[in-house]
């Protein structure tokens, strides 16, 4: 079975689990995708931009946590010198949130203990 006759026959939320799938594992991109969308009608181009959508603000936020972690670790090797390997994994774990309050503290505290604290 092709694979544009079995996305014919799934819609609604599976039919978004498929695009995704799609979207993530494979190389496709979205205007890849568009033309065989087009041939299954309005639900199915609703659901790949609903899907790429998501897809794209994950990456944003994503994008924007990795950022932050990677200038807050460069202020603390700046401000108190090489920062150990499990400081680094935690900054890389952290929330965006949490990394807000720390990159904030790093003006202020004595030492690297107290930026976590």
């Amino acid at each position: 079975m092709r694979c544009l006759d079995m996305l014919a026959r799934v819609g609604g939320g599976e039919l978004e689990a498929a695009l995704t799938y799609i979207l993530c594992m494979g190389d496709t991109d979205r205007t890849d995708l568009e033309p065989v969308v087009d041939q299954l009608g309005p639900e199915a181009k609703e659901a790949l931009m609903t899907t790429a959508e998501r897809l794209e603000a994950k990456g944003r936020a994503e994008g924007r946590t990795e950022g932050r972690a990677e200038a807050l670790l460069e202020l603390l090797a700046l401000r108190f010198g090489p920062v150990p390997a499990s400081t680094a994994n935690r900054v890389h774990n952290a929330s965006i949130d949490q990394l807000q309050q720390w990159t904030a503290r790093v003006l202020t505290a004595d030492t690297l203990a107290k930026v976590f604290e």
